[in-house]
């Protein structure tokens, strides 16, 4: 009781400082309340300011500045200058970091096509393609610095770049930022072996990605998608603004190194702010994008219809109409241990709203009373006596989200006995609702059916709209999951594979296309983490020195997303001056569909499943290397390939450009011997020339060609 009212008064000072300011969502202000109850000194945030705003004046006021991706930039703020984020001009509007609490791969390889990239086979140019010269950045927990999977046999590590530990507090953080542990040596991240123990324990999560992204495999087996990409891995504290960091300091690694670079999220939060693509996590993200910064995360795990986790009703003023359901609890469908449940709702612009629930226990029913977004800005704590037990609750209710305008309410319940029922009543437009677990750790996105319950005019839930933070965001590319296309030799039957039971379903609830391709993601074969503290059995692992290093099999969209990850640094191999919305188009016009697709590229049309349909790397490499100008195939120097060479009789010559340009050959002695025009390879006819050594030239790029 003390810190619930601890939590009312705060709560009422965060309320009068910025009543009229509006420049955060009731959840910043009910969230900050909280923190300052649990003794917090300071408070992490995500603010976006004015253009050429000037960061002394934070300073003065005693905040630290950390990440920026355009006009957005990460905050650590201490409690007593929480009131300059209101007074400040420049700061146009602010949010709480959320807290998160945060097939085999030759079978992955073989249906993306990257098979066929990574050995030249099909590609215009000729050349084969793995991932050289770009960095992929894992924002993830449980990675293993030692695995074998990215280092060489684990004496040094050749493409782990760095790592960034949160969690780990013997320092010294990266430049410009004050807290966790960066490891930039070879030497020392073998010592460091991986990540320290966090809210997973030591996990392999990141580990397992990490293979799938870039991995060299196994003795020939479960190779990644870009096996020759330098890696750099962060383990990120449980926060929007922590993540942001681990990009920026990303970015300036790339930018230091003259490098591209492509992060991958393998997460996913339904609790962090806005469901549309408003929030400032979305803003920094698509800011970021333009820079150049390509972002892939998964699209969701939500997906099944055997957990409906979705439920909205369209309301009309000429109809009286509530919405009933039942909100399972977590336990009821998983084997975990939930402290509640969040019961997320989302209305439409200038539509309020009312919201309630009841608890149906055999002793009788126990309802709260009714709530309206019409009543402005709130947040309530209260406890509801059910059969003469106290249950706690929280609603966080506001009219106007100050991101995306629309009424909005979060109904957090603490487990009790009895069936949860949600009620929501509007006079027009459409409520959207999720039901989310929450556990014990203050991590995991797990949904929770909406049943009908054998209630007449009860209503049972959906799996649409089903994507997450960071996903919502225009310019980050959500992956889809499917299984893998196989061939049965024993058979001799083609099987192909079909959407992942797991895979979420788009699109937004602003009706944006989500998600945008779908990847392999069932059974995917990748590293495990030497030092998890899970155990495996599989037969794939090899030996260095006295450690048994192990790969296994995992199903996630957390596993389709790395492997559009890997393809999209062949993508930047290939063409390093795509942008990131290029690179988008790419993929999704280049998707390959089939029976199980469906017609979606032939229809112009793409799936709430599928997307545009399966990547097809070597189509998107090949539609890259189209988009590279003569002057920009200079610059990257892609070389001319002669086969064979030393040569007799014929020679076929690889341009490395995907465009017309001039195929010379002179002698040693500068005599002209040929000119033709050249795109993307021809064959010389050798005969009557004599042995010796000649130069070939396309463009400005010269390879000496050896006639015996």
């Amino acid at each position: 009781m003390r810190k619930t009212l601890l939590i009312a008064l705060c709560l009422s000072t965060l309320l009068a400082v910025n009543a009229q300011s509006r420049k955060c969502g009731i959840d910043t202000r009910a969230l900050v309340a909280e923190e300052i109850a649990s003794g917090a000194t300071s408070v992490r945030m995500l603010a976006k300011m004015a253009p050429g705003f000037d960061p002394g004046h934070l300073e003065k006021a005693g905040i630290t500045i950390g990440a920026h991706a355009g006009q957005i930039i990460t905050l650590r703020v201490p409690v007593d200058a929480l009131a300059h984020l209101d007074s400040n001009p420049e700061v146009l509007q602010y949010s709480i970091s959320h807290r998160i609490a945060a097939p085999d791969m030759d079978n992955t390889r073989w249906d993306t096509r990257t098979d066929s990239v990574q050995a030249g086979l099909g590609t215009t140019s000729g050349l084969p393609y793995n991932g050289e010269g770009v960095y992929i950045g894992i924002t993830d927990w449980g990675f293993d610095y030692t695995h074998p999977n990215y280092n060489n046999n684990g004496r040094a590590n050749w493409r782990l770049e760095m790592a960034w530990d949160h969690f780990r507090h013997a320092g010294p953080a990266p430049a410009g930022f004050d807290y966790g542990t960066v490891i930039t040596t070879h030497a020392d991240l073998k010592a460091a072996k991986g990540d320290t123990s966090n809210i997973y324990g030591y996990g392999t999560h990141g580990t397992h990605v990490a293979g799938i992204c870039a991995g060299k495999g196994a003795n020939g087996q479960c190779i990644g998608q870009a096996p020759g990409a330098k890696m750099l891995f962060c383990t990120f504290l449980l926060g929007e603004a922590e993540w942001m960091d681990g990009v920026a300091w990303m970015r300036q690694v790339a930018q230091d190194s003259a490098k591209r670079l492509v992060v991958n999220s393998s997460w996913g939060m339904y609790s962090f702010s806005t469901l549309d693509g408003t929030s400032l996590l979305s803003q920094a993200i698509n800011s970021w994008a333009d820079e150049g910064i390509l972002f892939v995360t998964s699209a969701g795990n939500n997906g099944r219809t055997s957990v409906p986790f979705h439920i909205s009703n369209t309301f009309r003023g000429d109809t009286v109409d509530t919405l009933r359901t039942v909100a399972l609890w977590a336990s009821d469908i998983y084997s975990i241990h939930e402290t509640g449940q969040c019961l997320i709702m989302w209305g439409e612009q200038q539509c309020d709203f009312t919201a309630g629930f009841r608890v149906q226990t055999s002793g009788g029913i126990f309802a709260s009373p009714f709530y309206s977004t019409s009543l402005g800005d709130t947040v309530i704590y209260d406890t509801l006596l059910v059969d003469g037990v106290p249950t706690g609750y929280r609603l966080l209710i506001e009219h106007s989200n100050p991101f995306d305008h629309r009424p909005h309410i979060q109904l957090d319940v603490d487990k009790c006995i009895g069936e949860l029922q949600l009620f929501i009543t509007a006079q027009n437009g459409t409520v959207h609702a999720w039901n989310i677990a929450n556990l014990e750790n203050h991590a995991g996105n797990q949904g929770c059916s909406f049943s009908r319950g054998g209630h007449q005019g009860f209503t049972g839930g959906n799996t649409l709209y089903g994507i997450g933070e960071p996903a919502c965001a225009a310019k980050c590319i959500s992956v889809a999951a499917h299984t893998a296309d196989r061939y049965n030799e024993a058979s001799g039957r083609y099987y192909l594979g079909d959407v992942a039971a797991f895979s979420s379903y788009g699109p937004l609830i602003s009706g944006a296309q989500k998600p945008e391709i779908s990847a392999p993601g069932v059974e995917v074969y990748s590293s495990i983490s030497a030092w998890t503290d899970d155990s495996y059995s599989t037969s794939v692992y090899t030996w260095v020195m006295d450690r048994k290093y192990l790969w296994a099999p995992m199903s996630g969209t957390s596993m389709s997303s790395p492997a559009v990850t890997g393809i999209v640094a062949l993508l930047l191999q290939a063409n390093p001056d795509l942008t990131a919305d290029e690179i988008k188009d790419i993929i999704t016009t280049t998707a390959r569909n089939d029976e199980r697709t469906g017609p979606l590229l032939a229809n112009d049309s793409a799936s709430i499943r599928w997307g545009w349909g399966k990547i097809d790397a070597l189509a998107a490499v090949n539609k890259a290397l189209t988009m590279v100008s003569i002057d920009q195939a200079e610059q990257s120097r892609i070389p001319i390939r002669l086969f064979p060479n030393p040569a007799a009789g014929r020679v076929t010559v690889h341009s490395g450009c995907g465009q017309q340009q001039t195929l010379a050959v002179y002698s040693i002695d500068g005599r002209l011997m040929l000119q033709t025009p050249i795109t993307v390879e021809a064959t010389i006819d050798l005969a009557g020339w004599n042995s010796g050594v000649y130069i070939v030239r396309v463009g400005n790029r010269v390879e000496k060609l050896i006639v015996r």
